[in-house]
């Protein structure tokens, strides 16, 4: 009992260590100040950042959100009121080993973040709606900053054709910190790759209308410290930029207008996001997804690897498209889902689990069921049991069951007498073969004409006429002299 207060006190010390460690970087102060004509959002910690945070801005509801590993909130409340200028509101959520804080705005913005201290500085950049890119059309839109000392020249430039009749001009950059410049001219888009040059062989016009795309013509040329490349669009178009790694993507995609759409626009529906990312790994960057997202997104253990990523007001679906084709993944959607891993291993579970699906028809109790026919032969509806029978196995070689009306254990047969056709089976293809004879046993279509014949000749005859009768009145009755006209009627003269 003597040893108990000293075994106490070393429990505790050892949480306090446990928590320290696990935690050793906490969130003190959240403030909001206007430098220089910027707002800056200054975030106090208890320790300084060894790096740069990652973070991804949204434009509805305009957001920004930034990951803090290993960092904690010792602000004492997770919601901190600012109103001022862009910035209404800051949330701090912590899960696990991490925090995210998360800048409630009132319009959209681009943002940049610097370590000063004990402080992370974020700061707001207002970046026009698309009602105000359209308006001052032909301004710079900043896809990302220059972080070269030196200009580096491009590798290569080449066009190719997308999904839905997009073009796609794609450059490989001498490394991931290019600048980039987009702006829309006219009927025109100017994209300048910033203290960039271009080798001789890559001074051209590319010609690319039998493409079949909305790019008739791609143009490069160096322009100074910079190398500007005009793209050449027709028709109605919008376009888009990524960039994974040292490879720059531009894509220009046709409007196609549907008058059954009540919204005009491409495939892809998500909430647009901005994404920066240096160097993150996969799996992080899937798990910021996950979390901008309703879905569930569960990655294989063999995802490995990182990635350079910049987007801009990408809808998320197509964010997470462009990943999955990068790194050569694949994904399966299952409710609100998502099982993520290479294309390889889920083509081999998909094969994995169809010769399961085997193994268990295999063991299945086979039943007889007897269909009652009502218009169609019996002997007919068996020939087209085992005309398909014969083609599936003729189309899959004799392996496969997905295409057949009967297993490999099925059988059929029928008889004349009652039309009746039999069919001895697995529960599941005989229900198959009822939706089929469903189908079949109906009334022929009949047209039903009808006629009236009329048949005379020149001996039919009628008559019409009428019988008068005259008769002195007066020396009957005593009346005066008149015309009497056969039946109760009379007529009177003089």
């Amino acid at each position: 009992m003597r040893n108990w207060p000293a075994r106490s006190l070393a429990i505790a010390l050892l949480a306090t260590a446990t928590i320290s460690a696990w935690a050793e970087n906490a969130i003190r102060s959240i403030s909001s100040t206007v430098q220089a004509g910027a707002e800056v959002v200054r975030v106090e910690f208890s320790e300084p950042l060894t790096a740069p945070p990652a973070g991804f801005a949204v434009q509805t509801p305009p957001r920004i959100a930034i990951d803090l590993p290993g960092v904690s909130n010792a602000m004492g409340k997770p919601k901190v009121e600012i109103n001022q200028g862009n910035l209404r509101s800051a949330n701090v959520a912590v899960s696990g080993d991490r925090a995210r804080l998360v800048l409630n705005l009132k319009s959209p913005a681009n943002y940049t973040t610097q370590i000063q201290g004990n402080a992370l500085l974020v700061v707001l950049e207002n970046v026009p709606t698309a009602q105000n890119q359209a308006n001052s059309e032909g301004v710079a839109v900043q896809f990302a900053p220059s972080q070269n000392d030196s200009p580096l020249a491009l590798r290569d430039i080449d066009f190719r054709r997308g999904q839905g009749d997009a073009g796609r001009v794609v450059v490989e950059l001498p490394n991931s910190q290019v600048g980039v410049d987009i702006q829309q001219k006219g009927k025109t888009l100017v994209v300048d790759f910033l203290k960039s040059t271009l080798p001789d062989k890559l001074r051209r016009r590319l010609d690319v209308t039998d493409f079949g795309t909305p790019v008739t013509a791609v143009t490069t040329t160096q322009n100074g410290d910079r190398v500007r490349m005009v793209v050449e669009p027709q028709g109605a178009w919008e376009h888009s930029a990524y960039q994974t790694d040292n490879q720059f993507v531009l894509e220009v995609r046709p409007i196609k207008v549907d008058p059954n759409k009540l919204v005009q626009g491409p495939g892809f529906s998500g909430e647009k996001l901005s994404l920066n990312f240096q160097n993150i790994e996969v799996r992080a960057l899937l798990q910021v997804i996950a979390d901008f997202t309703n879905f569930n997104v569960v990655t294989s253990d063999t995802v490995t690897g990182n990635v350079t990523l910049r987007l801009k007001d990408v809808p998320w679906d197509q964010a997470l498209d462009i990943i999955l084709e990068a790194k050569g993944l694949g994904m399966r959607k299952s409710g609100n889902v998502i099982l993520i891993a290479p294309k390889e291993e889920l083509a081999a579970r998909r094969k994995a689990g169809l010769a399961a699906e085997q193994e268990v028809l295999a063991l299945e109790v086979v039943k007889t069921q007897a269909f009652q026919l009502n218009y169609a032969k019996a002997e007919d509806i068996m020939k087209q049991i085992v005309a398909n029978q014969a083609v599936a196995n003729q189309q899959s070689g004799g392996g496969g069951n997905s295409n057949r009306l009967l297993s490999p254990r099925g059988s059929v047969a029928f008889d004349v007498r009652t039309n009746q056709v039999f069919v001895t089976d697995i529960p599941s293809k005989i229900e198959e073969v009822a939706q089929v004879i469903a189908r079949i046993d109906i009334p022929v279509r009949q047209v039903q004409i009808e006629a009236r014949i009329v048949i005379a000749d020149d001996t039919f005859g009628r008559s019409l006429g009428v019988k008068l009768g005259f008769a002195d009145l007066s020396l009957q009755n005593g009346y005066a002299p008149g015309v009497g006209i056969g039946g109760n009627n009379r007529a009177t003269v003089g």
